[in-house]
Order: structure tokens, then C-alpha cells, then sequence
């Protein structure tokens, strides 16, 4: 007997769910890929719904009991909607968010630095004020927080803990928990904190280690939190691969990691997640993007582990077809959607590593070396966990120095050939307009997004060589003619976005910010006669 089908919830994190009409229309899809339920994820939601402290003046924060009043009553209509259509909702947010709001509801706790206002503060937060949220939104779940670092002592944190899980099981929620920012090395807060806390509390884990990213390894957090329930997390929006501008199919990937989790976690996986957007950037729709094919194959993969990728992808472009499509037609696409992940793999990285941080190139020198010294890797191990540039070892540096050639070569051929395939093949298919555009208007943006990756890796490669290796005048001279080329198209770049770019979403002029990529150059140009 097989293992019982996880649920599958919609994480939906954007303001725009406060708008009733964004809220029915999210519901509309929920139904049409037959999720189980709605996560509401906003980063301080309890903040806003937190009641103030009996000590803070109600005529000093009027304006954020109003707040409240007006987020608990459209939140009951929610709960009513989600419980009408048979629709589970659950709440998400940090579990100790730090904004303003909070510190002037709970004045008493923030006069000073003292550690013990820190302690006392959570426990009245856990206590007392997320059980009270809950008692207004009685059909709610239950409560997935994000983990912090706790700035407490470990056992007055693992008491507050105790203390918000009792509160919740009062009132017949479930608690889920979910490795947010440790900052701590290793990382084994969600671990401590499920250590101490009954075996029902949830563990909600990325599917690879710190971000979703495509390529990288299976996240080791799962196989090491054995006897707890867990829920697995995809970021089908994309915060580290292009924010929905950018294409990048998942079907293989999803089919595989799904397959990984289930052999691997057994009765123990309860839920698979599906984030739908970010509250950062709340105007790029996955809905409608390239990549809205990936919302589509998850929600039947849950279902149907073992069907095809491309029938999953004939069955997801029949939305979009004016009449069938021939199976040369199919192909054809299915062949351009597939090489997206292979392109996605190689652009924004290094041997494996990354070189980006929220899908943005890094803003400085330093930044890009800690990018490529976090870790986390891609699954590609014979790159990703070699030393990169080793200091005593100038050999191996070369031939890695090649191998960064080759790849960003690789990556070049793909959106150069991809992006001349859509323009060429695409215009006599029988597709909606809509999708056409949508389709050729994504690789135009790789197209760009290559190019600026191919210039920065080239010139970094060439710093992380000086400042491996020593400067030496054939080094300093190629650098110094990378750096001009990236300049040169930064020019380029920024004539692009003042005419045809202007057609594009301007998310993608924040995604490849001129400006950042001037900065970057100029990180690279500083002090390259010293190692």
C-alpha cells in the first residue's frame, strides 16, 4: 500500500488579499487546481491583529485599533468563505516580528535594552496574544510561524514555546513552525524548538536548503527532524529565480523532489505548500507568467505522481489553444519550456554555487563572496563542493576559470537559441495572443538577463582570481578589458530600458538594475593590485 496523498495548500503572500475581489478571485484558482487550503501569509499579520497592551493609552494608537477591527472582521468573512467551500485557512507570519506597530502597542516592553523585557514580551506574546487573535477567527487552523533567532535564553524560549502551543491547543489549532532566519551555526533551532514541544506540532521545511532555488540539493533538514509531521514549501513565485519574468520550468524537478520526499519521509509528509506570490513585489502575477505551467503540474502531481511531464504540459496548453495543436507543435514548445530549467541552472551561478541574491546579481564584491561561500549548492556535486579557486593550488584554479567560460558559454547559446526558436516557431501556432506575448516577451527579458551575467561572471571570475592567486599584469589587463565591456553594456542595457524595455514590466528594470550593476564594476575595479 502506497503512501496517503499529501495535502496541497496555496500560500498566497501579497497586500492585494485584503481587496475582497483579489481574495474570490484567488479562491476561483485554489478550486480549478484543487488545493485543500489557503495559507494567509503576511510577514507581521500578528502584529496587526495583536491587541494592545493594557498599559499602551488607546487615544495613542486609534489608528491601529482601527487596523485591527477592520483586519479581524474581513478576515472572519474569509473564514467564512474558505469554511462554505470546504477550504482549510491558515494564518502565516513571523513568530516575533519587529515593527513599529508592536512597539507602540506594547510600550512598556521597549523603553530599554533589558533582556528580561525581551523574555517578558514573549511570553505574553505567545501566551496571551496569539491565542486571543484566534479566539476571533474561530474556524482558522491553525498558526504557521516563522522562526527567528531568539534573543532570549534558550529556556525562557522554550517556555514561551510551551506556553503558545497550550494557548493554541485551547482552542483546537494546530501549530506549524518553520526555519525562517537562523543565524545561529548549525542550524538547529527548528530542531531544538520541536525537541521540546509535542509530537503534533508541524514542521514546515523548504524543499532545498535556505531558499528554493532550481538545481539544488534536496533540503537535509527534512531527514533530520524524524517523529514530527512535515510540510514541504515550493516557491513556485520565483523570489531566486526571476520573480515570474524569467522562465524556468519545473515539471522534471517537482516530479522528483515529490518522489524524494515521499520515499524519504513516508507517513510523516502531511503537506506540500505552493507560494503564489510576495508581498515585496506584489504586482508580478505567477498566474498568467511563463511560469504558471509549474502551479499546474505540482497541483496534479500530488495526484498523479507518475504522469509524464510533457502530458502534464500538452494537458496545461490546451487553456491556451485556439484548436489542437499538432504533436510537432507540442513538441516544439515542450522542448523550449524544458530548456528553461537547464538555462536557469547555469545563468545566475558559478560552478554551482550562487552568485545572486533574490535573483539580482550581487551589489558589491563582498557580497558576491559570501554569496559563494553560504551553504548552500546545487545538486551538480562534482562542481559544487570542489573548492572553488583553491590558494595553493593555482592548477585547479585555471581549470575552473575554463570552466566558468564554458558555462556562461553554454548559458549564452541557450537564451540566444531559445529566444530565436520562439521568434521563429511561435507566431503560426494556434495560441492566444496573450500567450504569445507572454511567451516571446520572457525570453527577450533571459535574453538581457544572460547577456548582464555572462559580463558580471566573466569580470568576477577575474577579481576572485587576483584575489586568490595575486595580481599580475595579463590578469590585470583582462580584467581591466572585462570590466570596460561591462561597462559598455550597462550603456546598452540602460538604451534598452529607456525604448524597447518600456514594454516590459518594470520589476524587471529592479531585477537588472543599471544602476547595481555600475556599483558592481566598480567593487571589482577597486584595489585589484592588492590579493
Amino acid at each position: 500500500m502506497g503512501n496517503p496523498v499529501p495535502l496541497l495548500f496555496l500560500e498566497v503572500n501579497t497586500p492585494a488579499i485584503w481587496q475582497w475581489e483579489t481574495f474570490t478571485d484567488v479562491m476561483r484558482h485554489l478550486k480549478t487546481f484543487q488545493f485543500n487550503g489557503l495559507i494567509l501569509h503576511q510577514q507581521t499579520l500578528f502584529a496587526l491583529l495583536a491587541k494592545p497592551s493594557p498599559r499602551c493609552p488607546p487615544a495613542t494608537v486609534e489608528h491601529l485599533l482601527l487596523a485591527r477591527s477592520n483586519a479581524l472582521h474581513y478576515l472572519q468573512n474569509v473564514a467564512r468563505y474558505c469554511e462554505q467551500n470546504h477550504i482549510q485557512l491558515w494564518l502565516q507570519g513571523e513568530a516575533t516580528p519587529d515593527c513599529h506597530d508592536l512597539h507602540r502597542k506594547f510600550p512598556e516592553f521597549f523603553l530599554s535594552q533589558d533582556p528580561q523585557n525581551d523574555a517578558a514580551f514573549l511570553n505574553l506574546f505567545f501566551g496571551e496574544t496569539l491565542p486571543e487573535i484566534l479566539s476571533h477567527l474561530p474556524t482558522v487552523r491553525g498558526l504557521r510561524l516563522s522562526l527567528t533567532t531568539p534573543t532570549v535564553h534558550q529556556t525562557e524560549w522554550e517556555s514561551a514555546l510551551q506556553r503558545l502551543y497550550q494557548g493554541l491547543r485551547l482552542r483546537g489549532c494546530q501549530l506549524v513552525l518553520r526555519d525562517y532566519q537562523d543565524k545561529a551555526w548549525p542550524r538547529q533551532q527548528l530542531k531544538m524548538a520541536l525537541d521540546v514541544l509535542p509530537d503534533d506540532v508541524r514542521a514546515s521545511v523548504k524543499a532545498t536548503e535556505l531558499d528554493y532555488r532550481p538545481g539544488f540539493a534536496n533540503n537535509p533538514t527534512l531527514t533530520r527532524l524524524s517523529g514530527s509531521r512535515k510540510w514541504v514549501e515550493f516557491d513556485l513565485w520565483g523570489i531566486e529565480y526571476g520573480w515570474t519574468l524569467l522562465p524556468c520550468c519545473l515539471l522534471d524537478e517537482l516530479q522528483k523532489r515529490l518522489h524524494w520526499a515521499s520515499q524519504t519521509l513516508g507517513d510523516e509528509l502531511e503537506a506540500i505548500t505552493a507560494r503564489l506570490s510576495w508581498e515585496w513585489l506584489p504586482n508580478n502575477a505567477l498566474l498568467g507568467s511563463v511560469n504558471e505551467l509549474n502551479l499546474y503540474g505540482l497541483s496534479r502531481l500530488i495526484r498523479a505522481p507518475s504522469v509524464a511531464p510533457q502530458a502534464l504540459f500538452t494537458e496545461w496548453l490546451e487553456t491556451y489553444s485556439l484548436r489542437p495543436l499538432s504533436q510537432q507543435e507540442i513538441d516544439d514548445l515542450f522542448a523550449i519550456y524544458t530548456s528553461s530549467h537547464d538555462w536557469m541552472c547555469k545563468t545566475p551561478s558559478l560552478l554551482g554555487r550562487l552568485l545572486q541574491r533574490h535573483s539580482r546579481p550581487p551589489h558589491d564584491f563582498e557580497q558576491a563572496l559570501q554569496l559563494l561561500h553560504m551553504d548552500t549548492r546545487s545538486a551538480n556535486w562534482s562542481q559544487a563542493f570542489q573548492p572553488l579557486m583553491p590558494a595553493d593550488d593555482e592548477a585547479v584554479g585555471e581549470q575552473q576559470m575554463q570552466l566558468i567560460i564554458l558555462e556562461k558559454q553554454k548559458s549564452r547559446f541557450l537564451a540566444e537559441y531559445l529566444r530565436a526558436q520562439v521568434d521563429k516557431k511561435l507566431p503560426a501556432m494556434p495560441l492566444t495572443d496573450a500567450f504569445k506575448h507572454t511567451l516571446t516577451a520572457s525570453w527577450e527579458r533571459a535574453f538581457w538577463y544572460t547577456r548582464a551575467y555572462s559580463h558580471i561572471t566573466h569580470a568576477f571570475a577575474l577579481r576572485l582570481w587576483i584575489h586568490k592567486y595575486g595580481n599580475n599584469p595579463e590578469k590585470h589587463e583582462q580584467l581591466r578589458q572585462a570590466l570596460h565591456t561591462l561597462r559598455h553594456f550597462i550603456t546598452e542595457l540602460e538604451t534598452w530600458f529607456s525604448s524597447a524595455g518600456t514594454q516590459h514590466p518594470y520589476t524587471f528594470h529592479l531585477l537588472l538594475d543599471p544602476q547595481r550593476l555600475l556599483h558592481l564594476a566598480a567593487s571589482l575595479d577597486c584595489d585589484i593590485t592588492a590579493p
